[in-house]
């Protein structure tokens, strides 16, 4: 049976010990897709549609309070998933519902085996993988209809170890994050609710209706290595918007900041371009990433 252990946290055990699995949704409360996956997985354990025979799953919807608004956080400077690191989750909590919330999450993150936190993304993209790319996650998230990985070993996206993935592996465990497309496009709900209920039956926490066949994907793999963000002369593409993942040369303009040229260093792809409506000063509109496979 499926008990609500916090606000918006349910948890399902089986009868034997087994495997801690947390899904996540909503940790940016715009996210439509991570949200229906969570009230669904919620409704079918709450009607006992599946159980879990062994091991753990818990479910969360993680920043409540923008999901009631569908707002990205609280404010522009509140961002769930950049609130777990050291500093902050042994320190006081902090006057935001953020911080109070990434401490009252941090310890069902710390105790679980795996991790898969579903995102979206401001603009259209194809589904990626921006997680750790080694053997542990590939067994995992290979489940997932994604062929492009996005790694960040530097921390380039938030300056540190701050993400729910990074913290799950930190802890020991294994931290997937999954972005499925557009913020506002559903349409995916159904494959990515498929993806997770295999990686369930694949860890033997339920029982696959027929046989799992292994699949056999290929990624392209890439690695964050620059942030850019919006100064105060602003910033216009040179080409017009990018799409996610679209080419760069080393030596190509992108753009510029006022009258300030922006070149790239190195070959790779432009990485999370925030839509303009988003743009904040100071904060990120753009990445690049170098192809490492």
């Amino acid at each position: 049976m499926l008990h609500e252990i916090g606000s918006s946290i349910w948890q399902v055990a089986g009868v034997k010990l087994g495997t801690h699995i947390a899904v996540l949704g909503g940790v940016h409360g715009d996210e439509k897709t991570g949200i229906e996956v969570v009230k669904n997985l919620h409704d079918i354990f709450l009607n006992e549609k599946l159980k879990v025979d062994k091991g753990k799953l818990t479910l969360i919807l993680g920043n409540e309070e923008t999901i009631k608004i569908g707002e990205r956080g609280t404010s522009a400077e509140h961002n769930l998933n950049r609130m777990f690191f050291d500093k902050h989750l042994v320190g006081p909590v902090l006057d935001s519902y953020e911080s109070r919330r990434a401490h009252e999450l941090a310890p069902i993150l710390k105790s679980s085996d795996i991790s898969l936190d579903i995102h979206s993304t401001s603009v259209s993209t194809v589904p990626f993988l921006p997680c750790a790319f080694t053997p542990r996650h590939e067994k995992i998230y290979q489940w997932f209809d994604a062929r492009i990985v996005l790694t960040d070993p530097d921390f380039v996206l938030g300056g540190q170890r701050s993400t729910t993935d990074e913290y799950v592996d930190y802890c020991g465990g294994i931290g997937i994050c999954f972005e499925t497309g557009w913020a506002n496009d559903t349409s995916r709900l159904p494959a990515v609710k498929k993806g997770i209920l295999n990686i369930l039956a694949d860890q033997g926490l339920i029982t696959p209706t027929k046989p799992l066949q292994s699949p056999t994907p290929s990624y392209k793999v890439y690695r964050l290595t620059r942030k850019i963000s919006l100064s105060e002369t602003g910033f216009r593409y040179t080409k017009g918007f990018p799409e996610s993942f679209q080419e760069v040369k080393m030596g190509e303009l992108i753009g510029y900041h006022g009258d300030k040229p922006e070149i790239a260093e190195e070959g790779g792809v432009i990485a999370f371009p925030r839509a303009a409506d988003q743009w904040k000063l100071g904060h990120d509109i753009f990445f690049i990433a170098r192809r490492i496979k």
